[in-house]
């Protein structure tokens, strides 16, 4: 038995079913991620068929994720100098490497004296020049206050203070705690 030959189709029928496969098909979405960011692009199509005409009209939207800034650490400008405020020994020793290690001008360590012998909390003194490298290492620390430098400053020997424009006062809270994990 034989088959009739196929009948060519129409040029509307053609239209009309790549009008329903659109319909189908609806709206693409494709989603790309990696741990922190992500990308979503949303890709819609329409497509309106006439008995002479076709009109496809495709549109994209592309999403980015929040951009986050974080300030840069500047170690130019300050000439630091931690003072043990806490007792505990060594613990501004500490502190004074880890800061030369991330790139600060550190000079020795020093023991705190007066008001500020014996501190529970933590804090920053500065003079002109040193604004920028305190309020870095006050991020580097977790957000320690930051407070103009007194005159004399309260250290062992306030007379080596010498050219230094940050004063860290190590209290209690900070002692011993890596300079790593402070921001937490």
């Amino acid at each position: 038995m034989r088959r009739p030959p196929a009948r060519p189709h129409s040029f509307a029928r053609r239209c009309a079913l790549v009008a329903a496969l659109v319909a189908v098909v609806g709206v693409a979405v494709a989603c790309q991620s990696n741990q922190e960011d992500a990308l979503v692009t949303t890709t819609a199509a329409t497509t309106t068929t006439s008995t002479s005409t076709t009109t496809t009209t495709s549109t994209t939207t592309t999403t980015l994720p929040p951009t986050t800034t974080t300030e840069p650490i500047i170690t130019a400008g300050g000439i630091i100098k931690v003072a043990n405020a806490s007792g505990m020994d060594g613990a501004a020793g500490k502190l004074t490497l880890e800061l030369a290690a991330v790139g600060f001008d550190v000079r020795d360590a020093t023991n705190s004296a007066g008001p500020d012998s014996d501190l529970a909390v933590s804090k920053i003194y500065v003079r002109e020049g040193g604004e920028a490298a305190a309020r870095s290492i006050s991020r580097l620390m977790g957000g320690i206050d930051v407070v103009p430098m007194t005159t004399p400053a309260w250290i062992a020997n306030p007379d080596n203070i010498g050219d230094t424009n940050v004063l860290v006062m190590l209290g209690h809270d900070l002692a011993g705690v890596d300079l790593s994990a402070m921001d937490d």
